[in-house]
C-alpha cells in the first residue's frame, strides 16, 4: 500500500491486514503514488480501484481473459452510481460523467484511452512506457494510455466489468472530478477559453439532456458548473 500523506488510519488499518505499507508524510500527488506502486509491486498485473468504488468478485478473473493477448496493456469497463445513492448530486454524475440513461456497447472493444477508476494493468507493459509520471497531480492515466497507445500497445473495454460507485459528492468534488475528467492533461492556461468551452458543454449538451428528462435540480446544477469552474481557476492561478 503506498499511504500518499493519508490524515486517516488506512496506513493503520492495512499494517494490521498483513499489508506492505510505503508512507510519506506529505501528498506526492497521484501519478508519483501510482509509480511507486508499480515498482515495489510483486504481479504481473496491478489492479487498480478507487477506494470509493466496489467490484463484483470475478472482476479480475474476467479482465484477465483479455491479456492472452500479449499486446493488451490494460482492460477496464463502464462505472455506474451504486443503487443506494439517490441524491440529486449522484444523479447528475451518472447522468453527465458515467453515462448511465446511454447505451453502452456489448462487445469488447479497443478504446484510444486510459480511465484507471477500476482496471487492470499489465505491470511490464507500464514500465516498458515509462511508468507513470511523478509530476502528473492528475490525469496521470491520460497519459499513461496516450503512452501505451503510441507503443502500439492495447487498451480494451470490456462491457461485463462493472464498478459501482459509493462516492456521496458536494458540488465541489462533484466539480473537480469533471474538470479533471474533461482536462485530458490540459494545462488550462487560458481561464476564458476554457469558461467558454464549459458554457457550450454545459449548455448545449448537459442542459438540454435535464431539461429533456424533466430534472430541474440537474439544470441548477448545469447552470452553477461554467461559473464555478471558472473561479475555481481565478483562485489557482492567484496562488501561483
Amino acid at each position: 500500500m503506498i499511504n500518499d500523506g493519508s490524515t486517516d488510519n488506512s496506513a493503520k488499518i492495512a499494517k494490521q491486514m498483513g499489508c506492505r505499507v510505503i508512507s510519506y508524510k506529505q501528498s506526492m500527488g497521484r501519478g508519483y503514488a501510482r509509480r511507486t506502486g508499480v515498482v515495489e509491486a510483486l504481479t504481473p498485473f496491478i489492479l487498480f480501484c478507487d477506494s470509493s468504488n466496489i467490484i463484483t468478485s470475478d472482476f479480475t478473473e474476467i479482465a484477465l481473459k483479455q491479456f492472452r493477448d500479449i499486446k493488451v496493456s490494460a482492460c477496464f469497463g463502464r462505472i455506474l452510481n451504486h443503487e443506494s445513492l439517490s441524491d440529486c448530486l449522484s444523479e447528475w454524475r451518472g447522468q453527465h460523467l458515467f453515462h448511465q440513461s446511454k447505451k453502452f456497447r456489448q462487445d469488447i472493444h479497443l478504446v484510444d484511452c486510459l480511465i484507471t477508476y477500476t482496471a487492470l494493468l499489465n505491470r511490464e507493459h507500464v514500465l516498458n512506457v515509462g511508468n507513470f509520471n511523478p509530476k502528473l497531480k492528475q490525469c496521470e492515466d491520460q497519459d499513461m494510455g496516450r503512452r501505451l497507445i503510441e507503443n502500439n500497445f492495447k487498451i480494451i473495454s470490456d462491457p461485463q466489468l462493472v464498478s459501482y460507485s459509493l462516492r456521496h459528492e458536494t458540488l465541489s468534488s462533484l466539480f473537480t472530478r469533471y474538470r479533471r475528467w474533461r482536462s485530458q492533461n490540459n494545462d488550462e492556461k487560458n481561464i476564458f477559453s476554457e469558461l467558454f468551452l464549459d458554457l457550450k458543454i454545459s449548455y448545449l449538451i448537459f442542459l438540454r439532456e435535464d431539461y429533456n428528462k424533466k430534472s430541474y435540480k440537474l439544470v441548477i446544477i448545469s447552470l452553477i458548473l461554467p461559473f464555478f469552474l471558472f473561479g475555481q481557476r481565478l483562485i489557482s492561478l492567484s496562488r501561483r
